[in-house]
């Protein structure tokens, strides 16, 4: 009973840490409002996740050493604070990227591994199954927030008192739900396994790299159009209804892949259903630039789109899990992670900026598309376990 009790609040943890997947829903009220730009926007968001991913990468090391209860506490205590000190500000560029893009996003970047390392240790023989339900909360957080935001934002709530709500909601429920986590006990028969690995033995190693080939173009494209989603979508000119509830159906089936790709990755091998969604990634953003025209192609693009991201967050911590072993999932998955701060830096900002000059978001689609449709055969001639195993 106690290993689904942790499930249930591993996932809420994920859906209060999940909020910046909602961004993209405050972008017109704070343009409108605060006057910031559409490339400052991006630049919050950008920054917010390379801040998340180094932060990622200590949040792993801490859980391998300490367990998940500690920094889960303390990352729920940042994020709450953070929000609550945005929503006490002026809402100015400056005071945004500081509250926002940096305190908040230490939070999140602590506290985001650790839940999924405790889930997966605690259903052994379900690995892919159960990180993705876990991080399904984290990708299916806007279906709440992103709603309850856009009720708020219609009746005339200030964008600002919206971030205090939030920063209080994070600071009851996070540290309250970190009391309960824990790890499996061990059994008689145990034997330690160290949880340490040298940075520079991943360096060395091919099937590492291979990962990484793999999960970054698609992290690209999956922060880029979740961050730019109702944006894109005023650009096309598409009908309110479309434009108003975007952000929550791209988190709808962005938590229904994170499930989905988890269930296939149980019947398939590894590699296999990682190379599935490399081409179904690369087939649907190579396709937004041409044919993503109306309210029907927008709706399919969204769904297709929610739905393959969702595969960078579970499939490859599940291999990581399965061919590294679950003692160093926590550092291993966190150093594979640090290419989301790359991916945040660059592709969200690059995106708006692109927009901002053309006005069109077609031509970060075609690049983006396109380094997607190569690191389909990166990772298919890099990535090579069993030829490791063997030797």
């Amino acid at each position: 009973m106690k290993k689904y009790l942790i499930l249930v609040l591993s996932v809420l943890i994920q859906i209060c840490l999940g909020v910046g997947y909602s961004w993209s829903t405050f972008i017109p009220p704070l343009k409108q409002n605060f006057g910031l730009t559409i490339a400052q926007t991006q630049t919050i968001f950008g920054i917010g996740s390379l801040i998340i991913t180094l932060c990622i990468f200590a949040g792993g090391h801490i859980q391998d050493r300490l367990g998940p209860r500690i920094p889960v506490f303390i990352g729920g205590i940042i994020l709450g604070s953070s929000y609550i000190l945005a929503g006490c500000s002026s809402g100015s560029y400056s005071a945004l990227r500081l509250f926002i893009g940096i305190c908040a996003a230490i939070g999140v970047g602590i506290c985001y591994v650790c839940p999924i390392v405790c889930s997966v240790k605690w259903f052994p023989n379900h690995k892919s199954l159960a990180a993705g339900i876990v991080v399904s909360g984290y990708g299916g957080s806007p279906i709440i927030i992103s709603l309850i935001s856009e009720y708020l934002l219609s009746h005339q709530v200030n964008v600002l008192d919206i971030f205090k709500y939030m920063g209080l909601a994070f600071l009851i429920i996070i540290p309250i739900a970190a009391l309960f986590l824990q790890n499996p006990p061990r059994g008689k028969n145990y034997t330690p396994v160290a949880a340490d690995i040298k940075t520079i033995d991943l360096i060395k190693d091919r099937n590492f790299w291979g990962l990484l080939c793999g999960i970054f173009p698609c992290l690209c494209i999956g922060l880029m159009t979740i961050s730019n989603i109702k944006p894109f979508s005023l650009s096309l000119n598409l009908s309110l209804t479309v434009t108003a509830t975007a952000v929550s159906i791209l988190a709808f089936f962005n938590a229904i892949g994170r499930i989905g790709w988890g269930i296939i990755g149980g019947f398939l091998e590894g590699k296999k259903v990682i190379l599935l969604s490399l081409i179904s990634t690369a087939i649907v953003c190579l396709a937004a630039a041409f044919a993503v025209k109306d309210d029907l192609t927008f709706f399919l693009f969204v769904v297709f789109a929610g739905f393959n991201y969702g595969a960078c967050l579970i499939l490859y911590a599940a291999e990581i899990a399965h061919h590294y072993g679950t003692e160093k999932m926590g550092t291993i998955y966190s150093t594979l992670f640090l290419s989301n701060g790359v991916a945040g830096f660059l592709a969200p900002p690059l995106a708006g900026r692109i927009f901002d000059n053309t006005g069109s978001y077609t031509p970060a689609f075609l690049i983006f598309g396109s380094l997607a449709f190569i690191s389909i055969f990166l990772f298919y001639l890099i990535y090579q376990p069993a030829k490791q195993e063997e030797s």
